[in-house]
């Protein structure tokens, strides 16, 4: 699956050392190739939870 929605906060705070690399995410809705598919699960439940509280974690990563 590739990405539909733009890189959030939240996840760059789950893989820093990309946080600079757009390419590294784009094959995954949510999260990128550093995590496991589990913890990628456990990422798109917590970025579901901020967007719903409107954290600014779910906003987009500059």
């Amino acid at each position: 699956m590739s990405r539909t929605e733009p890189i959030t906060r939240l996840e760059v705070a789950a893989c820093p050392t990309h946080r600079m690399d757009v390419k590294h995410y784009a094959p995954y809705e949510v999260g990128c190739a550093c995590l496991s598919e589990d913890r990628r699960r456990e990422l798109a439940e917590r970025l579901e939870q901020a967007r719903a509280e409107g954290n600014p974690l779910a906003e987009m990563a500059e």
